[in-house]
């Protein structure tokens, strides 16, 4: 075979050259512009990794999935020109690296992952890298909450907000959880009072986040905070119940309820009653409610915590059967060792087993069998504090509810809880609202209808009628006339100007509650406690301003003392003319 020549060889190499050349710059574009075809966009890199989080399978993902999405996303932000992909960047990345800290604190649960020397019951989680990923998202969040100029996205922040602070709380103890826990509440509250048919601009795991998804939630991190009940009650609300199965399907056609239900009533101790409810979970297959892992990891948490309470091999037995449904679905619990999920159930005092039956009891309307229970407990059982004061609560409203004579020694007790500093705001929120009922001489109209009935009023109101969420006091201050500078004595001058006083003020956070639906008119009494003394003449009619909510002016607000609670009664007419009850309390600074 003849050989190649050099010169050929030196065209071939010459021939090579140019046509990479010619392909480098077909691809790489006009240099001059410093702009080629290849370069990626900062939207390109939001939407990029948008649609790879949003379709994250919920079974079968890992943390280096997250965090190609996080290193995606933070090039987006750092590139980005417009204020709206910046915003999103920001908010996405508080979303991913809580949803990287969620699969963290998932996965040390499962191992069993506990903090050393720590006996049972006292297991503690060990939560040092879920840490680490909670201070990375606060950072994100921090930048959210400095400069987020996407109003229309202001919704979809408090959703994420209250996710990323119901995970914080996992990891804390003490003051430092109740915070979060608190913040994460009025985060998920005020997400629904902004949109009441909220629908998120993400998707989480394929599903659409909805009203009903950031009320699933809400409820999930009362029960994991210690807030049983009122969990209990939100879930046990009429317009929030099970969705009907559609006709030929199961029984559990509404999955995530009956999830959380069971997680709910298992956090109570009513273990016979989650039993029922996440049993039908071994029916449903992954391709119809992808947590039917967790649902059933909880099950079995549950027959290991009969078993150990009944003393009855047979639970033992079914916590097995559980276990090999769990490995027969092939999901996370399927593919090594886990760790039992009883440990997160709290151990329950018979105080409180007696409080939640009666709670069970008061949303299931039988009001007289609460009361016996209620007054069995006072001033006896060994009981959380915090339960201690939702009996007292819940037996006036029973009592209520009966039509039963509220006595002067009930009432006093009430105002003497009022004054405490430990009220969850729930709690704060619901003697409020009894209070003023009881001022207004609303507290003997309750409806007989049993939508409205059973325990249902409090509830339907915070979730379905105008709320104040917050209210901040601002205190008067003396407004001098402008006058031209004159060339005179400064204290006659002091003495000859004119002095005009604005009044106090009040501002609160008042959302309707309601699709289509707006607030008309809101009006507010101000009283103080534990007198029940009006303040001033009236009435104090509150007026809407753009960005800052209600205002509400008049000079009987600068009667208001520091440090000493008041009641502020408001009423509301909605759109529908409906008028509306709500007490809030709270201390003038």
């Amino acid at each position: 075979m003849a050989s190649i020549s050099p010169a050929r060889k030196l065209l071939a190499a010459l021939f090579g050259i140019c046509v990479v050349t010619w392909i480098s710059i077909a691809l790489s574009g006009c240099s001059a512009g410093q702009k080629g075809l290849l370069t990626i966009t900062p939207e390109q890199y939001f939407y990029s990794a948008k649609e790879s989080l949003e379709t994250i399978d919920e079974r079968n993902y890992e943390i280096r999935d997250l965090d190609e999405i996080i290193r995606i996303l933070e090039n987006a932000e750092k590139d980005a020109k417009k204020s709206e992909i910046i915003d999103k960047s920001r908010m996405y990345l508080v979303l991913a690296n809580t949803l990287k800290a969620r699969k963290l604190y998932q996965t040390a649960l499962m191992k069993g992952e506990y903090v050393a020397n720590r006996a049972e019951p006292f297991f503690v989680v060990n939560t040092k890298e879920v840490k680490e990923t909670l201070r990375i998202a606060n950072k994100w969040l921090r930048s959210c909450n400095a400069q987020f100029k996407t109003n229309l996205l202001q919704a979809d922040l408090n959703f994420v907000r209250g996710l990323y602070f119901t995970q914080k709380m996992l990891t804390q103890h003490s003051r430092e959880r109740k915070e979060s826990l608190e913040t994460a509440v009025k985060a998920l509250r005020r997400c629904l009072g902004q949109a009441p048919d909220f629908k998120a601009d993400f998707r989480l795991f394929g599903r659409d986040q909805t009203t009903r998804e950031v009320r699933l939630r809400l409820i999930e991190t009362l029960a994991l905070g210690g807030q049983q009940a009122d969990a209990y009650g939100l879930l046990s609300e009429y317009s929030f119940s099970a969705i009907a199965p559609a006709p030929g399907t199961t029984d559990i056609q509404d999955a995530p309820w009956n999830h959380l239900r069971g997680l709910t009533l298992a956090m109570m101790g009513r273990y016979e009653e989650a039993v029922e409810v996440l049993e039908k979970f071994k029916i449903i297959v992954p391709q119809d409610y992808p947590q039917v892992d967790e649902a059933l990891w909880l099950l079995e948490g549950v027959f290991d915590r009969l078993a150990e309470v009944r003393d009855e091999d047979r639970y033992k037995m079914e916590a097995r059967i559980v276990a090999a449904l769990l490995k027969k679905l092939k999901g996370p619990f399927s593919k090594e060792q886990y760790s039992t999920s009883a440990h997160l159930y709290p151990r329950i005092m018979p105080g409180d087993n007696s409080f939640y039956d009666a709670a069970t009891r008061f949303y299931r309307g039988r009001f007289t069998e609460t009361i016996e229970l209620l007054e069995s407990l006072h001033n006896r059982g060994l009981m959380s504090s915090s339960n201690r004061i939702s009996s007292r609560i819940m037996l006036v409203e029973a009592k209520l509810y009966a039509g039963q004579v509220i006595t002067d020694d009930l009432l006093d007790e009430m105002l003497v809880l009022s004054e405490k500093d430990s009220l969850t705001p729930l709690q704060s929120e619901r003697i409020a609202y009894l209070l003023a009922r009881y001022v207004m001489d609303d507290d003997e109209k309750f409806s007989t209808r049993r939508i409205d009935h059973e325990g249902q009023s409090f509830i339907k109101s915070i979730t379905g009628k105008p709320w104040a969420i917050e209210i901040s006091h601002k205190r008067g201050g003396v407004k001098r006339a402008k006058q031209p500078v004159r060339s005179r004595d400064l204290k006659k001058q002091a003495e000859d100007e004119e002095v005009e006083r604005e009044p106090g003020s009040m501002e609160a956070e008042i959302y309707a509650n309601k699709h289509e639906d707006w607030v008309v008119s809101a009006n507010m009494y101000l009283i103080a406690l534990p007198e029940l003394h009006l303040l001033g003449t009236g009435r104090i009619v509150g007026r809407e301003s753009e960005g800052e909510g209600w205002i509400f002016k008049d000079d009987q607000i600068d009667g208001m003392r520091r440090r000493k609670r008041y009641l502020a009664i408001f009423e509301y007419d909605n759109s529908d003319s409906e008028k509306s009850l709500q007490g809030l309390l709270f201390k003038p600074r």
